[in-house]
């Protein structure tokens, strides 16, 4: 299976930071997760691992547009076969994401909505 993303999005960093906690928790390894801070006025804030890519960024940020205002924040989860994208979910799921989307990596289309 190709490399995929689960990408989340939060009303605030704290929540999607809670998420991360309980991802790693759940065994997913650090090095998949990756938090973003999104807003409509200001330049996007540096990632951590794994760092997706310009075009993914900007194709989470159209479809989630409606919900961005400030301080929202994007969880994305590397996965890589149907098991890891149902734990991503799953997990995302407790903490009443706004919305989230299943995406195909290395700038293929976007994927689709799962919540």
């Amino acid at each position: 299976m190709a490399l995929k993303f689960v990408v989340a999005l939060f009303e605030s960093k704290g929540i999607a930071e809670d998420a991360c906690n309980r991802l790693r928790t759940e065994g997913v390894p650090p090095a998949d997760i990756s938090l973003t801070l999104l807003r409509e006025t200001a330049p996007l804030a540096a990632t951590e691992a794994p760092s997706p890519d310009p075009l993914l960024l900007d194709d989470v940020r159209h479809p989630f547009a409606e919900f961005i205002r400030n301080g929202e924040t994007a969880v994305f989860v590397r996965a890589q076969t149907e098991a890891e994208i149902d734990l991503a979910v799953d997990t995302l799921r407790q903490y009443a994401p706004l919305r989230i989307r299943v995406a195909a990596g290395e700038g293929a289309p976007i994927g689709h909505d799962v919540l």
